[in-house]
């Protein structure tokens, strides 16, 4: 009978490990899915889960209860039952009684890890949210049963943590935590690389400023409202884009934007072709918004592009909503435009295009963001801001562990650069 009893007792308290790591383990969007499917036993588990003292509590006050009472069986019972049998051996009489209390021990023991500890906590880690439901009901019973002797274990649980100066920590998940589950999910093949890769870059998304996606006024192709038809159709032809700022002689003299659609429609008219006839207001936003707010305000203006300006109302460049998207999901360009490319030469060596993204070149050689760097948005930009005068070919700088030097400069601008790892 007894040992009938320290077998429910080792299982009982199984039932109280599994329970304790299950809801441990439970993914909360998991319970909330199985709450909105109408899973009562989620909902109880949900609500323990809220108030991690009163549970806590109770499984430590179960899983006490049932040692105390196996050491009452085992050491009462069964081990003046096991003492008389090894005093029928004669050679061992001497020893028996403490023969009978190892022996006792070590069994006990043993099972009590196997099926009271390590089974269960398996169990429990590998269907977490089914059997955090399956036992949130009687644990409900069991904590309001011993409700003041858990009422009194927290307040003393909680005056000591203070003493210790120890808080709770916060149920939220920070990106670096979101960032690793993706990476673990991802070697594992849970999910494609593509995806991990995009979810990577939302969250490098919300770093980055409108002035790192924006085409920067040097390279916009813009018309003048001097211009004749026939350049207006020349330079359209030569340069393809949905839509093109409208200036008078510079583009600080900014008229409008024209839509490239409205524009050929109307290309055929020869006489009296005005161009401002066409031109539509431009949204306009700051070089330092950020470009998460940048779609809000796509989305709320209904326009898919605007015009940057900097802290004195100069034009800095143009953004569209596919500048936004291609931040997300990589460069796609289209048959019609040139990609700035970073090429690798040998094992320690690349060629980059001085207009490259200075945050693509930072990813590709998975280095962090410097708050100091960021005033520019282009590899040829850190040149400068390290060099601080325009350089010639041929001129290096050391800048982290890499040399990096001008191979090619297209009058001012800085066109080819050649990065070198050092070691």
């Amino acid at each position: 009978m007894e040992i009938l009893i320290i077998i429910l007792l080792i299982l009982l308290n199984g039932i109280f490990s599994m329970s304790e790591i299950a809801l441990v383990s439970s993914k909360r969007y998991k319970l909330e899915s199985a709450v909105r499917k109408g899973s009562k036993g989620a909902q109880q588990a949900l609500n323990l889960s809220g108030n991690p003292n009163t549970f806590l509590s109770t499984v430590q006050i179960g899983i006490t209860l049932i040692g105390i009472l196996t050491g009452i069986f085992s050491g009462n019972t069964i081990t003046s039952d096991l003492k008389a049998m090894i005093e029928n051996v004669e050679f061992l009489r001497p020893a028996a009684d403490s023969l009978s209390v190892a022996a006792v021990v070590i069994i006990i023991t043993f099972f009590s890890i196997v099926f009271g500890e390590l089974l269960p906590k398996r169990i429990g880690l590998a269907y977490p949210e089914a059997i955090s439901s399956l036992i949130a009901g009687p644990m409900y019973f069991i904590s309001a049963v011993a409700k003041p002797f858990i009422w009194l274990l927290g307040i003393t649980n909680d005056f000591f943590l203070k003493i210790l100066g120890i808080k709770e920590k916060s149920d939220s998940i920070s990106e670096e935590e979101i960032n690793a589950m993706i990476h673990e999910s991802a070697a594992r093949g849970v999910i494609e690389e593509i995806e991990q890769d995009i979810v990577r870059r939302v969250f490098a998304l919300g770093d980055r400023k409108v002035r790192e996606l924006m085409t920067h006024r040097t390279e916009l192709a813009w018309f003048d409202v001097n211009d004749s038809l026939e350049s207006i159709r020349k330079k359209a032809e030569q340069e393809k884009h949905s839509v093109y700022p409208v200036a008078d002689k510079s583009l600080d003299k900014l008229q409008g934007i024209v839509f490239s659609k409205e524009l050929f429609i109307n290309l055929h008219k020869e006489e009296d072709f005005n161009i401002l006839d066409y031109k539509r207001k431009p949204l306009f936003i700051h070089e330092n918004t950020p470009a998460y707010k940048v779609l809000e305000l796509f989305k709320t203006s209904r326009m898919h592009y605007a015009i940057v300006i900097d802290e004195y109302g100069s034009l800095e460049g143009m953004v569209t909503i596919n500048d936004v998207l291609d931040a997300l999901v990589g460069e796609h360009p289209e048959y019609y435009e040139e990609e700035y490319q970073l090429v690798q030469r040998d094992e320690n060596s690349w060629l980059i295009d001085g207009q490259y993204s200075f945050f693509e070149f930072l990813r590709y050689f998975e280095l962090e963001e410097d708050e100091e760097e960021s005033g520019f948005s282009t590899v040829a930009g850190l040149v400068l801001e390290k060099l601080h005068h325009i350089p010639v070919a041929g001129e290096k700088l050391t800048w982290r562990n890499f040399e990096i030097e001008i191979v090619d400069m297209d009058e001012q601008r800085i066109d080819k650069i050649i990065v070198t790892r050092l070691h």
